[in-house]
C-alpha cells in the first residue's frame, strides 16, 4: 500500500505558480472512525521552502490543514512534525480502499527541493480503557511515500562563468550554463549554437544544458563574450541579460586575469551551506549534488560545506564526500561544520578531518553556548572561526523572544580572523545603509563595524548560509543571486586555500565576480602593517568589474575617508591617505558598487602606530 500522485504533474521553480495534485492513499490496514491521519512531510527543509495552499480529503473532519488549525501544532513543534493535514475518520476506511486527497502547492524557488510526504495514523483508544491509560501512539505507515518534484523553470538566463585565472594546464576553464529566472540551471527545448571570439580566434558550440569549455590564457585581464540568435529561441524561451546586438543576444563573462599578482592567483568559492546530511536534514540536497553544482555549473575554485553540527557517522560521511571532491589545481574543499547558539553562530574550517574542532571528536568538542565555544576553542590551533549574520536575530520567535540573538562580540581572538559580510540575511557591515548595500538588519550593535571599533581584526567572507544545498546562489527580490568570497592564493589546493582565508587575503562579492586588488603601503588587504608618526599612507586598488563603478569608497573606523567613481568597469589607482597620526591602531577597508548592482568588499588593512 502507498501514497502516490495520479495525476503526474511536473512543478517547475515559481514564487507564485500554483500546481494541483491529485494524491491518493491505499490504507495498510482497515481504520475505524475517530482515527487521526496525518500528511506530514519527509524533510524539515522541503516542507519548509513548499507553499500548500490547501488540501482537501472527503468525508473527514479536518483538524489541521493550511486554513484550518483545531488541533495542529505551534510553529516549534511543527518543524518536528511537518504536518501539512491532520483529519478524524468520520466512517469505516478498508484496507486497500483507495481515498483521494486534493492538494495545491507553490514549489521552491530553487530546483531539486523535491519534498516526500508520508501518511501517519493515529487509531483511537478502546471504549474499555482505563481512565489512566496512555494515548495511542501516531505512527507512520509502513508504506512508500509519494514524491513532488519540482525543476527548473524555462530558460531566461544565460550564464558565462570563466574561472578568473588559467589553471595549470594554461586554460581558462569556463561553463555555459543555461538558467531560468531564479538561476536553476536549465535546458533549451532545442540545440542553440553559441559563439564567440577569443584571442582573435571564432569558435562556437551546440548547447541545449550546461556545458564547460577550455579557453586559452589572455595576454591581458578580459572577459568572454557569448553570441545567441533570438530566433533560435522558442517562444517560451528568453535572455533576459543578454544585450541585443542586431540579431544576437550578448552575454558576458566575469572577468579573467592574464596572470598572478606577487605569485597569487585570485579564486572564488562559497564555505557556507548547507544539504540534507545535516544534522536535522537543515538543507536540501545531498551534499554530492551540491558540490557538483559548485563546481561544474557556478564553476568554483573552491568550496566548503558548513552543516549544523555533524558528528560520528555523519560527520565521517561529509568527510568521505569532502574527499571525494578535492581535486589539487581545479577543485579544492575543505572541511567545516557550523555551530549555532542563541548568541551567535560561528563556523570552523580546518584541514585536518580528525581536527579537535571536529564536534564530538578527540577533544570532545560539544559546546553548548558561545562562551563555552571561546573557552575550549582558545585550546586548539590550526582553524579559523567565521562569525556570520552577526547583526541579525531569528524571526521565528516562541513567546515573542527570537530563537537566536545577534553575535555576542566577546574580546577578540586570534582564531577569529574572518566575518560573512553579506549573505542571504543581507549585508552586517554597520547598523544603517542606502537601499544599494542589501542593508536588510539594521541597529542591533553588532555590525561588523561595531566589531572592528572593538578591536577585532576580521577579513571579510561573502557567503550564501543557503538551507537548499545550491552553493553559491540565493534570490534576492524573487530573482537570482550569487554571493561568493573572493581569494588569492598560491594555489587551487586546501592547504593554500586555507592559508589564503587565515591571512584574510580575501574579499566578498555579491552578484559579481570582480577581481579586487587593494593594499595600504604595499600590504595586501588583510595583512597587518607597522608605521611610524608622520609616515604616509597610500593606497592601491586595482578592480577588474563587470560594470562601471557608482562607487568606490576606503572607510576607516566606521567613515568613508577617500571615495570616488568610475565609467569604466576596470579601476587602477593610487590613493593618498594622509599620514599616520594620533595613537593606536587602525584600519582601511575597501568597498565598491557596480551601475548594475553588484558591489564587494575588500578585507581591511591593519594598521598600528610605532
Amino acid at each position: 500500500m502507498a501514497l502516490n500522485v495520479t495525476n503526474g504533474v511536473q512543478a517547475h521553480c515559481s514564487s507564485h505558480r500554483q500546481f494541483a495534485y491529485e494524491l491518493t492513499w491505499l490504507p495498510e490496514k482497515n481504520y475505524v472512525p475517530g482515527s487521526e491521519v496525518d500528511i506530514r512531510a519527509g524533510l524539515f527543509r522541503q516542507f519548509h521552502e513548499w507553499k500548500i495552499h490547501h488540501i482537501e480529503m472527503e468525508r473527514v473532519e479536518i483538524l489541521f490543514s493550511p486554513n484550518i488549525n483545531k488541533a495542529g501544532p505551534d510553529v516549534f513543534q511543527n518543524r518536528k512534525q511537518r504536518l501539512i493535514l491532520k483529519v478524524k475518520l468520520l466512517h469505516m476506511i478498508p484496507k486497500g480502499q483507495p481515498q483521494s486527497i486534493k492538494l495545491v502547492a507553490t514549489p521552491p524557488l530553487f530546483a531539486g527541493m523535491d519534498t516526500e510526504l508520508f501518511v501517519w495514523v493515529r487509531e483511537p483508544l478502546s471504549a474499555w480503557a482505563g481512565k489512566d491509560a496512555e494515548l495511542n501512539p501516531v505512527v507512520k505507515e509502513a508504506a512508500d511515500g509519494c514524491r513532488l518534484t519540482v525543476q527548473a523553470g524555462p530558460v531566461e538566463r544565460f550564464s558565462v562563468y570563466s574561472q578568473p585565472a588559467s589553471g595549470v594546464n594554461g586554460k581558462i576553464r569556463t561553463s555555459l550554463v543555461p538558467e531560468d529566472r531564479y538561476g536553476n540551471p536549465s535546458q533549451f527545448e532545442k540545440p542553440v549554437t553559441v559563439k564567440w571570439s577569443w584571442l582573435g580566434e571564432s569558435a562556437s558550440a551546440t548547447v541545449q544544458q550546461s556545458e564547460i569549455i577550455e579557453l586559452a590564457t589572455p595576454e591581458q585581464a578580459t572577459s568572454l563574450k557569448v553570441l545567441i540568435r533570438m530566433d533560435e529561441l522558442s517562444i517560451h524561451e528568453n535572455i533576459a541579460n543578454g544585450r541585443v546586438d542586431g540579431e544576437f543576444l550578448v552575454v558576458t563573462g566575469n572577468p579573467v586575469v592574464a596572470q598572478a599578482k606577487r605569485g597569487l592567483l585570485p579564486a572564488f568559492g562559497d564555505i557556507h551551506w548547507h544539504t540534507q546530511e545535516a544534522s536535522g536534514a537543515d538543507g536540501g540536497r545531498p551534499m554530492t549534488d551540491a558540490f557538483a553544482s559548485a563546481r561544474d555549473e557556478l564553476n568554483m575554485n573552491f568550496a566548503a560545506p558548513s552543516d549544523h553540527d555533524p558528528e560520528g557517522a555523519e560527520w565521517e560521511q561529509t568527510v568521505q564526500i569532502i574527499d571525494a571532491y578535492n581535486d589539487d589545481d581545479r577543485f579544492a574543499t575543505l572541511y567545516g561544520w557550523e555551530n549555532s547558539t542563541n548568541r551567535g553562530h560561528e563556523n570552523y574550517y580546518f584541514t585536518d578531518p580528525n581536527h579537535a574542532a571536529v564536534r564530538g571528536g578527540k577533544a570532545e568538542f560539544k559546546p553548548e553556548n558561545l562562551e563555552m565555544a571561546t573557552k575550549q576553542l582558545d585550546t586548539f590551533s590550526d582553524f579559523i572561526a567565521v562569525p556570520h549574520h552577526t547583526n541579525s536575530n531569528a524571526t521565528m520567535k516562541k513567546d515573542g523572544v527570537p530563537a537566536w540573538h545577534q553575535y555576542n562580540w566577546s574580546e577578540p581572538r586570534e582564531y577569529r580572523r574572518l566575518v560573512e559580510i553579506v549573505q542571504n540575511r543581507g549585508n552586517q557591515e554597520k547598523n544603517d545603509y542606502a537601499d544599494v548595500w542589501r542593508g536588510l538588519v539594521h541597529n542591533h550593535s553588532a555590525s561588523v563595524q561595531d566589531a572592528l571599533r572593538a578591536g577585532h581584526k576580521l577579513g571579510f567572507t561573502g557567503g550564501t548560509d543557503n538551507h537548499v544545498g545550491w552553493p553559491g546562489r540565493v534570490i534576492y527580490q524573487n530573482r537570482k543571486s550569487v554571493i561568493l568570497t573572493g581569494l588569492w592564493t598560491e594555489r587551487v589546493e586546501r592547504q593554500s586555500i586555507f592559508y589564503a582565508l587565515w591571512n584574510r587575503h580575501t574579499w566578498a562579492v555579491c552578484d559579481t565576480r570582480a577581481i579586487v586588488w587593494f593594499t595600504i603601503n604595499g600590504v595586501l588587504m588583510g595583512g597587518d602593517i607597522q608605521l611610524a608618526q608622520g609616515e604616509a599612507l597610500t593606497a592601491h586598488i586595482q578592480i577588474h568589474a563587470e560594470a562601471p563603478l557608482q562607487a568606490i569608497e576606503i572607510v576607516s573606523e566606521g567613515q568613508t575617508v577617500w571615495a570616488s567613481s568610475s565609467s569604466s568597469p576596470v579601476v587602477d589607482v593610487q590613493v593618498p591617505l594622509g599620514q599616520v597620526t594620533g595613537t593606536g591602531a587602525t584600519h582601511y577597508y575597501l568597498r565598491a558598487v557596480q551601475r548594475d548592482g553588484g558591489f564587494m568588499y575588500a578585507s581591511p588593512v591593519f594598521v598600528e602606530k610605532i
